[in-house]
């Protein structure tokens, strides 16, 4: 009988050879990356903490850019907003600083956007221009403000921050429940055809306007008629004969716009 002998390749053969040094060039192909993914992991932590910490911040009023009104400024915003710096920018809320501006301020609306490039917050606002000045009774007495020409209540503090009235036109007695009232009276105020000097409303709503040339109209408390006393006052104004105008004491009675009442003062005796 005659034995085979298998057949044995040497244990450091060329191909083994080459399977090693391919496993070693992967293990450094390996290290490298890894080493590179951690170097850039720790290039972006950090450039993102300076971002954060530093770059992302309200540092000063130059990054607060503010649009839509001559009279409110810069300063203004940051006073009434109660603004630091530094402060996050992340960390800021812009809806806060919206609420605490239209509560502080005379503004109609406002928007503040965050801009993290440059850094810094845009706040764009839309005025409310005081047309006349106001008072109301309070607990402690009078309070004196401003209206819009919508006849918002503005709080005299607040009103400061903008402009001023044109004229010295005051609307005495303002509630809020004839709020829309004097806002008509307000819109029409320049077609009367006589200066408007005064509203007033008492204490029962019964509204009148004090004129220049025509003197007191009473227009009692039937809003649904303002439209139709308001046109009756302009005809007036140009059809009154002028032996009637600018008599201290003159009351027109305009409760009925169909039947107007002139009442002249007594002469004294």
């Amino acid at each position: 009988m005659s034995s085979s002998t298998p057949d044995r390749r040497p244990a450091n053969g060329p191909g083994v050879e080459r399977r090693r040094r391919l496993r070693q060039q992967r293990r450094r192909e390996q290290l490298i990356y890894l080493w590179r993914m951690l170097t850039f992991i720790s290039i972006a932590a950090g450039l993102g903490w300076v971002l954060l910490s530093q770059g992302w911040s309200l540092n000063n009023a130059k990054q607060i850019h503010v649009q839509g009104s001559r009279n409110i400024q810069t300063n203004t915003v940051i006073k009434a907003g109660e603004l630091h710096f530094p402060q996050p920018l992340l960390g800021f809320n812009p809806k806060e600083l919206e609420q605490t501006l239209l509560r502080k301020l005379p503004l109609n609306s406002v928007v503040v956007q965050r801009r993290l490039l440059p850094p810094g917050i845009d706040v764009a606002v839309q005025e409310r221009k005081p047309v006349a000045y106001a008072l109301r009774k309070r607990a402690y007495g009078q309070e004196q403000g401003m209206v819009d020409s919508a006849a918002m209540w503005i709080p005299l503090n607040v009103a400061k921050q903008g402009e001023r009235p044109s004229t010295n036109l005051t609307v005495e007695g303002w509630t809020a429940s004839k709020r829309q009232a004097i806002s008509q009276v307000l819109e029409q105020r320049n077609q009367l055809g006589s200066p408007l000097e005064r509203i007033l409303v008492a204490p029962d709503g019964e509204l009148s306007l004090q004129t220049k040339t025509l003197g007191l109209i009473q227009l009692g408390s039937n809003s649904s008629l303002l439209k139709e006393q308001l046109e009756t006052v302009a005809q007036l104004s140009k059809t009154l004969p002028s032996s009637f105008r600018h008599k201290t004491g003159t009351t027109i009675d305009m409760s009925d716009p169909s039947k107007p009442e002139l009442q002249m003062p007594q002469p004294s005796k």
